[in-house]
């Protein structure tokens, strides 16, 4: 219990300083990086008890739920076979990168595939898990895909933004 009330506070404190910096996702990509690097530090590990992963789980579906609106269904409807393409080609792009990294003789097929593939850190590693594949080397992957999409991808949006702003021929 004392490493996870450490762990916890180190977590906040450099999820609120990466907030405070204006990093892109900082509160995220802050609280994970501290929660990790707690946790590699050697200190009594922090593992959340699984009613506090399942509670936290419920507030995210329930924030991203809550954000839904009617007006919104046309707009899905409309990117739905531009957004399935988008995961075919997910899928296709991560099955060549596990067949690379299993020919290199770097990583088992189950977590080469589970780890390259786009999905949830919690839910990859343990579907991994449970297929016989190596479950915190799956979440490892996904923790640095997540990272480093929360820290380029608001600079991404914001260059998008500005091109589209920008119109054609400009």
């Amino acid at each position: 219990m004392q490493g996870l009330v450490w762990g916890l506070a180190v977590a906040f404190l450099a999820g609120l300083f990466a907030y405070q910096l204006r990093i892109p996702g900082g509160a995220v990509v802050g609280a994970m990086l501290g929660a990790a690097f707690y946790n590699f530090s050697g200190a009594p590990r922090a593992e959340l008890p699984g009613w506090a992963t399942l509670l936290i789980q419920l507030l995210v579906g329930a924030m991203i739920g809550f954000s839904a609106r009617r007006e919104l269904v046309p707009v899905l409807l409309r990117v739905l076979p531009i957004a399935l393409l988008g995961v075919l080609t997910f899928l296709v792009v991560g099955g060549l990168l596990s067949l690379l990294v299993v020919r290199l003789g770097w990583l088992d097929p189950v977590s080469a595939l589970f780890g390259f593939v786009p999905g949830g850190i919690s839910v990859m590693s343990v579907v991994a898990e449970s297929e016989g594949g190596k479950g915190a080397v799956v979440a490892a992957m996904h923790f640095v895909r997540v990272v480093t999409i929360l820290l380029f991808a608001p600079w991404l949006a914001r260059f998008l933004i500005a091109l589209t702003r920008a119109g054609p021929g400009s």
